[in-house]
């Protein structure tokens, strides 16, 4: 495992992802995945660089096969709230970097992360639809959801988080969840380059 967490670390994590998430995006690994394999590819590639660091305490040079296992049967299922596309496009968008990175020789052992990824991609799915495998706070938002709240609306979310934490103390408290705010393929792509998501990280 590595050391203890650091927000200076995290940014140098995402700096890194960033630019290799934009350099497999134009690679011929990503161009076999499917159109919405390649939509979900950005943010599947953030939370996974993420949660790798803050829950497991790797930078991606540590990734190793038992972890990434944890990682995407527990740890995305239970923190990340979005469509069912997203799980289900997890293990194809991984295999796909991770031959990138071997070809590249980002990661020493990318081939192994390609297998043990590819080898749980169903059970991914199946962790990711079944309540036992959410979190608390995933739980609350899928309510929130059923209700009709607005997830995106932070001051909507906040309003039920608070009345849900004023609850007995036998309540486990809402620790925080990562909900997907889908970027289109024609709006103005996240990286600030003004170009469309579809003709820059998209492509």
């Amino acid at each position: 495992m590595g050391g203890d967490y650091s927000d200076k670390e995290m940014e140098r994590i995402q700096g890194q992802m960033h630019k290799w998430v934009a350099e497999f995006s134009k690679s011929k690994h990503f161009d076999q995945l499917s159109e919405d394999q390649k939509q979900e590819s950005e943010f599947i590639m953030e939370t996974f660089s993420e949660f790798m660091y803050s829950y497991h305490g790797l930078s991606p040079h540590e990734w190793n096969a038992s972890e990434l296992e944890e990682c995407c049967l527990e740890t995305l299922p239970r923190k990340v709230s979005t469509d069912e596309i997203y799980f289900q496009s997890i293990a194809p968008v991984l295999c796909a970097f991770f031959s990138f990175a071997e070809e590249k020789k980002l990661l020493k052992n990318a081939s192994i992360l390609a297998k043990k990824v590819r080898a749980i991609d169903k059970q991914i799915v199946k962790n990711a639809s079944d309540p036992d495998h959410w979190g608390i706070s995933k739980s609350l938002v899928r309510a929130a959801e059923d209700e009709g709240v607005d997830v995106m609306d932070e001051g909507e979310l906040d309003r039920l988080i608070t009345v849900y934490d004023k609850e007995p103390l036998s309540q486990p408290k809402v620790e925080p969840v990562r909900v997907a705010q889908k970027i289109g393929r024609n709006e103005p792509c996240s990286c600030g380059s003004g170009k469309k998501y579809k003709k820059c990280c998209g492509r």
